[in-house]
């Protein structure tokens, strides 16, 4: 059995790998002539799945290892009894933080303090709940759209409209096209309009579920703020908006090693469901434990965050590339993504915290905290 795997797969060598002749490529570059003798193929987000890639090809089992399904034509590789599986819920955790850590950045720079905003959520599924509950560990208030979940009977949700007059709006929805609630470009100038003045508005989701244009045309009026992961149109993205935002990263929010791992274990598993075969246990995160110290309670949130997300750092890398061709700027944004450091989620750090406060308020967020000040006599504790 061959298989196609995309280069940012993590740990397919070791799962994938122990079944089949693996070929590692190039997702964005895939096409139709490398996959003739090819019997499954493993991708990421990059590479769009449908008739044009797969005809002619033995693929029987196409596999993604992202939350997303937008660039699978679902429809097709049914109609053709091709076996799919995605990854729903992978990441959630790390995009969740990231979330957090971009706002949080952004209001710094605006001068602002997260605790005394309000924070709108749309889309409070796998993600948006969990960023909900990052937000009550600190304090901030929030409510939280989703039109398919309130039609389930879900309890606690709001509208649009009072979602959108919050502080900040944070993105957390699919990317749908189609069926009873499309979000290819939802947030438009409509949209945008019932945004308080200097509202910030987060994307986390996918880039296309914003009108660009829309989105540019109140920041160029300096009347709404944004902190952007993902870009519309991207690769190929607009350097004006990219120079307008207060917060830029190049589409990384679910990029922690669990995520990625949790990711290639949940198509694994659908893969050997789909070949018959006994699937061999996942391996352990390598590295261990991550250790930081915060020697005082001055900005201890923001040095947590800073150390396990690296927003600030992808933000400086995204700001060098306004200056580059659009082919070049889709190349390199491409590179920051494939070249992304190693980082876990805040379940995987032990932090020292001499500030009681602030330890407390970590371990809420999921760090697990050591004293590094315990009365004379006493062991080392972590907080309740």
């Amino acid at each position: 059995m061959k298989i196609i795997v995309d280069q940012n797969i993590r740990g397919a060598g070791s799962t994938f790998g122990r079944h089949a002749r693996l070929e590692v490529v190039d997702g964005r570059k895939l096409r139709a002539e490398h996959l003739l003798d090819t019997d499954v193929l493993i991708i990421r987000t990059t590479t769009r799945v449908d008739q044009q890639l797969l005809q002619g090809s033995k693929v029987g089992f196409v596999g993604t290892t992202s939350i997303g399904t937008d660039h699978l034509d679902i429809d097709w590789l049914e109609q053709q009894g091709i076996t799919w599986a995605s990854a729903p819920g992978c990441n959630a955790d790390s995009a969740a933080q990231y979330s957090l850590a971009m706002m949080w950045l952004a209001c710094e720079r605006l001068g602002r303090r997260l605790a005394e905003q309000r924070v709108g959520i749309i889309g409070r599924g796998n993600v948006g709940s969990r960023v909900q509950r990052l937000l009550a560990a600190l304090g901030v208030e929030s409510v939280a759209n989703d039109p398919p979940l309130a039609e389930l009977g879900e309890p606690g949700l709001v509208s649009q409209e009072e979602t959108l007059a919050q502080d900040i709006i944070s993105l957390h929805v699919p990317l749908e096209r189609g069926g009873a609630h499309p979000t290819y470009r939802f947030i438009a100038s409509e949209q945008l309009a019932r945004m308080p003045d200097h509202a910030l508005l987060v994307n986390t989701a996918r880039g296309d579920v914003i009108d660009g244009d829309a989105l540019m045309a109140e920041l160029g009026a300096g009347r709404l703020q944004a902190a952007l992961d993902v870009w519309p149109g991207e690769p190929v993205f607009s350097a004006e908006l990219l120079e307008s935002t207060t917060v830029a990263t190049p589409h990384v929010a679910g990029y922690s090693d669990e995520g990625k791992r949790n990711g290639t274990h949940i198509v694994y598993r659908a893969f050997c469901e789909w070949a018959g075969l006994q699937p061999f246990k996942p391996a352990e995160p390598s590295g261990g434990r991550l250790e930081l110290d915060i020697a005082t309670g001055e900005n201890a949130i923001s040095k947590a965050l800073d150390a396990t997300c690296f927003v600030r750092r992808h933000d400086d890398e995204m700001r060098a590339l306004s200056s580059l061709e659009p082919g070049e700027r889709a190349i390199e944004f491409d590179h920051l993504r494939r070249e992304y450091p190693y980082r876990r989620d805040f379940h995987a750090w032990t932090i020292r915290c001499q500030d009681s406060k602030s330890a407390r308020v970590l371990d809420r967020l999921g760090f697990s905290i050591i004293s590094t000040d315990p009365p004379v006599g006493s062991p080392a504790r972590n907080y309740d």
